[in-house]
């Protein structure tokens, strides 16, 4: 925090409460459908989740394909919360889900010596296991029948608040990882753990800590979803197609930056709703496609293509004078 508050001025931090402002007054200020108000509503929960994988993916360099364990869990324990005898508020369901999901990441820590492709794989098989056992537990999930919340107009239009909040808190937790003492353990275990362990750093302990505080965020913004839809059932919410959802926004922004996500969410909101229109049947394999491409030739994604535009403008205006040759 020291290093944040050194290397940071107060004052960088001024745009950033503008948006977060303007976005806050957007629904007030504009009329904007409720299709319109719903989509940005959904962005914003994607943010969260998709900065929350990246704490994994892109910090520690632990590439996840079972973070639908945890945003299923978080929805479903946030759901039974607040359909139980004596409900619980809606806030109090969502944070005591992510609290069950964040304990539940740490099934995995075995996993964490597998690295790469190795511990990849791992999680593809603790994500699909996951789905079948939450699946059969009908007392739980009510099986392929699902769970039914009672629709509450008021509480789905004050869920934009609710989400836009989250993923403030997200992106400032990502911002000061990134630029902690937490953040430089994190790159380190990433370039080299067994390095990193040499030089006093505690891996397994930071990798058990990150671990939890991605599955927590990602299960807070399972229980956030399950109100915002007022149904849920284990094939969404355990689904492969959700695990890749958040490895394509962080990959389609930019992994292991801050912002990048945060672009890939809008961007792959936007995408996931032209293509379940047009394309139902191939929308995952399209995701393969686009995913693929983008490794191949920009492997940070938005974010590497905004950095080489900018170099290619300030080269430019290095050398004003400078004409091409034929």
């Amino acid at each position: 925090m020291r290093r944040w508050a050194a290397d940071v001025p107060f004052w960088s931090a001024v745009p950033f409460v503008i948006v977060v402002a303007a976005l806050a007054a957007l629904p007030l200020s504009l009329r904007i459908s409720p299709y319109e108000r719903n989509l940005v509503t959904v962005a914003f929960l994607m943010i969260s989740g998709a900065l929350a994988w990246n704490w994994m993916g892109g910090y520690l360099g632990q590439v996840s394909f079972g973070h639908a364990a945890m945003f299923g869990l978080g929805g479903f324990v946030a759901a039974r919360l607040m359909l139980h005898e004596n409900p619980a508020p809606a806030p109090i369901a969502w944070l005591l889900g992510g609290i069950a999901a964040g304990v539940f990441s740490l099934g995995a820590h075995p996993m964490l010596r597998l690295r790469g492709p190795y511990f990849s794989i791992a999680t593809i098989g603790v994500g699909e296991a996951s789905r079948l056992l939450f699946t059969y537990w009908e007392e739980f999930t009510g099986g392929a029948s699902g769970v039914s919340l009672p629709i509450d107009i008021g509480m789905k239009a004050r869920l934009y608040w609710w989400a836009l909040g989250l993923a403030a808190l997200v992106v400032t937790a990502s911002f000061v990882i990134r630029r902690s003492t937490l953040g430089l353990q994190l790159l380190a275990i990433k370039a080299d753990v067994d390095a990193a362990a040499d030089v006093g750093v505690n891996a397994t302990f930071y990798q058990d800590l990150v671990m939890v505080l991605s599955g927590a965020v990602v299960g807070i913004t399972g229980g956030l979803w399950a109100s915002f839809f007022s149904f849920i059932e284990p094939a969404d919410m355990f689904g492969f197609d959700r695990s890749i959802g958040f490895v394509l926004m962080s990959v389609i922004g930019g992994v292991g930056t801050v912002l990048g996500p945060v672009l890939g969410a809008v961007v792959f909101v936007l995408l996931r709703q032209f293509l379940l229109a047009s394309y139902p049947q191939l929308y995952l394999g399209l995701y393969g496609i686009l995913l693929i491409l983008i490794i191949l030739f920009e492997p940070l994604g938005l974010t590497g293509l905004g950095l080489r535009l900018a170099r290619a403008v300030r080269r430019r205006r290095r050398a004003p004078g400078v004409v091409a040759a034929p």
